[in-house]
């Protein structure tokens, strides 16, 4: 039996441990977060870009509306519409743009297909 084990947590590593001792295996590894844990090394590990939102066609691939430039039918979810990644979870952020977006092609899109943004 292999088993490997990457805590979050230290109250219960050594309790942990313990069981996975118990349990006899041919391998183990414990891999505890250190202490003074910091997520600075890993701001950016969320990716991002690819179909950046911009203005214009010009400089981006989709509109404000999160509405392709080239096929208006087509709106891109996701965090491929930020140019880079701005230093935490972007979660939060995409789920307002998605709001934003759904609020605008149900309020204007769905009555008048078409381009949202003139450029």
């Amino acid at each position: 039996m292999r088993i490997g084990i990457f805590s979050d947590t230290h109250a219960n590593i050594e309790a942990l441990e313990a069981v996975i001792k118990a349990m006899n295996p041919t391998h183990y590894e414990m891999h505890p977060r250190p202490k003074n844990f910091t997520v600075v090394p890993y701001q950016s590990t969320h990716n991002t870009g690819g179909t950046m939102m911009g203005s214009t066609p010009g400089n981006s691939v989709v509109n404000r509306y999160l509405q392709s430039w080239d096929a208006h039918n087509l709106f891109v979810m996701g965090a491929s519409v930020f140019p880079q990644q701005h230093g935490y979870n972007p979660t939060g952020t995409l789920g307002a743009l998605a709001y934003w977006s759904a609020d605008k092609i149900k309020k204007d899109y769905l009555k008048n297909p078409g381009p949202l943004v003139h450029s």
